[in-house]
């Protein structure tokens, strides 16, 4: 008898011709064998053959290629990865998620389902953009790219000090990206789903799992390597990012925060689950986060450092 796939992998392809290959060639060399997990891609609301491209790959034994339609004001990320994760979990108790225009490591798969093993409801793992396409980046653009990434760093070291979480120790990261993604079915199910809104749905489905008490594992282990083409197939994913860091009007995502606040933040969020465990009431309301201009980047950087170093 052939033993169950240990998980299913979701990925949603708009217009993916020239990389679904790539994407597909990087799971069929994954080190748990291509036999054991199960491959759903779904091209939605394509105008190329991707499809069709996907279907006469020849190098993993489960791939299952749907095609759909959806109307002008569902066709967006939110929709079509739910809908993929969707088909994923019905057959398989974990679900893993990346994007066409990804490459996942060799031990992408085994490094997920270890994280899953040890616990995990969910796992957000590490993404990096493809370097052959960011250094064409005008040097402004990669600048500002590297404070952004060095302060997501520092940030995911704040949680681990100001907010420690037994099920998501350090070495962990800040990253809760669509491309590389991972639920167990019952998480999936508890919080009915992958949000359906266009942009923004991967980080809101990981704040519905905290909500719902699930053990969320951000691991730097996992990881894939994504497309940093800045003329993308999703509204609000890397490559407008990319796009929009070039304008003079560009603000730092929404994620990032001033070192104080930050630090502020995550010490009265871990106050807030002791007073809930004594059963004190809890007062929720935090200020809106102010957003950062990239030339406030390396300040905000120095300031947590030291905030770090003080508070070990």
């Amino acid at each position: 008898m052939k033993a169950p796939p240990r998980c299913a992998i979701a990925i949603p392809a708009r217009n993916e011709f020239d990389l679904i290959t790539r994407c597909l060639d990087a799971l069929a060399a994954q080190t748990v064998g291509p036999d054991r997990f199960v491959t759903v891609v779904l091209a939605n609301n394509c105008s190329d053959d991707t499809a069709d491209k996907a279907r006469n790959f020849r190098g993993l034994p489960s791939l299952i290629v749907e095609e759909v339609r959806f109307a002008p004001h569902a066709a967006h990320a939110g929709a079509a990865r739910r809908a993929v994760v969707d088909i994923a979990a019905s057959l398989s108790d974990i679900v893993l998620m990346t994007d066409a225009d990804c490459v996942a490591d060799p031990d992408w798969v085994e490094a997920m389902l270890d994280a899953f093993a040890r616990g995990a409801d969910a796992v957000a793992g590490a993404v990096s953009g493809d370097w052959e396409e960011l250094r064409h980046q005008p040097p402004e653009a990669l600048a500002i790219g590297k404070h952004e990434w060095h302060y997501l760093a520092l940030m995911a070291e704040a949680e681990a000090v100001f907010d420690p979480r037994e099920h998501d120790p350090w070495p962990r990261h800040a990253q809760r990206c669509g491309a590389n993604l991972g639920s167990t079915r019952a998480m999936l199910a508890t919080v009915d789903g992958i949000p359906s809104i266009a942009t923004g749905e991967d980080r809101a489905f990981i704040a519905t799992v905290e909500a719902a008490g699930g053990k969320v594992r951000h691991d730097p282990r996992p990881h894939v390597t994504a497309s940093a083409r800045t003329a993308g197939r999703a509204s609000g994913g890397m490559a407008e990012a990319l796009a929009t860091r070039m304008s003079p009007d560009y603000l730092c995502g929404d994620e990032f925060e001033p070192a104080d606040d930050l630090v502020a933040r995550l010490k009265r969020r871990r106050l807030g689950r002791s007073l809930a465990r004594v059963g004190e009431p809890i007062d929720r309301s935090l200020p809106p986060r102010q957003r950062l201009k990239p030339a406030e980047l390396q300040q905000e950087i120095d300031r947590l450092r030291t905030l770090i170093e003080a508070a070990r």
